[in-house]
């Protein structure tokens, strides 16, 4: 009696069956939009001290843009040369 061969549909013994690949969901509901809760800053805020200045004087500049250059090319180790 001949041996017939597995038909597509069939499984094969001792190796692996393709299994089509599934049908693609379809959502058709609508989804509530996910609220996305970030944690707030860690500073404390505190209301300003009574009699302060609201709006105080820019704090004038305290050092030149080239003063910290300037210093750490001078803080060079000795056999830097």
């Amino acid at each position: 009696m001949p041996e017939t061969l597995p038909q597509p549909s069939e499984a094969r013994s001792g190796g692996a069956v393709p299994h089509p690949a599934p049908a693609p969901v379809v959502e058709t509901a609508g989804s509530p939009r996910l609220v996305v809760r970030r944690p707030g800053g860690r500073r404390v805020v505190t209301d300003p001290v009574p009699g302060s200045d609201p709006a105080p004087a820019p704090e004038p500049p305290r050092h030149s843009s080239g003063e910290n250059d300037r210093q750490l090319r001078e803080d060079v180790p000795p056999h830097w040369g």
